[in-house]
């Protein structure tokens, strides 16, 4: 039996793979998300504009289980899933986490931090005004400024520095 539920699936791969798996995704006809950014290179006697990951080693593929695992054996590039450390199975990312990060990476990568550890749990919060009206996450201080933490479970953290006045608690 097929499942027609699609998910988000958070994948890692080796050391600048990431475009190459992204482009043979695309000729497979599977969704996927890599937040990239534009930087100038050096080379010897020229400057060249290149896109390169925001996140080294990380890529979201959005597909059934049965169609990402089928993408391993086409794509001929490492790709390894990221395992639930709760189930056993491969880790699922909620929707609307997801689509909060491609909202922020969508906006602004450079004004972004990333954290893998642990951060000091908080209240959940809604964000109310400016560009990222609409972002749930955790209150969380650091540095004596106020951040919004938006985490992908076993994956990583991602804060983006709000004012107070621009948030709401949010009632579990």
């Amino acid at each position: 039996m097929f499942q027609i539920q699609q998910y988000w699936f958070a994948a890692r791969t080796r050391k600048d793979q990431e475009l190459k798996l992204r482009n043979s995704f695309k000729k497979l006809d599977i969704e996927c998300f890599l937040p990239t950014r534009m930087v100038i290179r050096q080379l010897k006697y020229r400057r060249k504009q290149v896109e390169v990951p925001v996140i080294r080693n990380l890529i979201f593929v959005h597909a059934t289980k049965e169609r990402a695992c089928f993408a391993v054996n086409k794509c001929f590039l490492p790709i390894f899933y990221i395992k639930d450390l709760y189930t056993g199975g491969m880790l699922i990312v909620p929707d609307k986490q997801i689509q909060d990060f491609m909202f922020v990476m969508d906006l602004d990568p450079e004004g972004v931090s990333f954290d893998n550890d642990g951060l000091c749990e908080g209240s959940k919060v809604e964000v109310v005004k400016g560009e990222f009206a609409g972002i749930e996450g955790e209150l969380v201080r650091i540095a004596n400024r106020t951040h919004v933490v938006i985490r992908i479970p076993q994956v990583l953290s991602l804060s983006i520095r709000i004012p107070k006045s621009y948030l709401r608690l949010v009632e579990n």
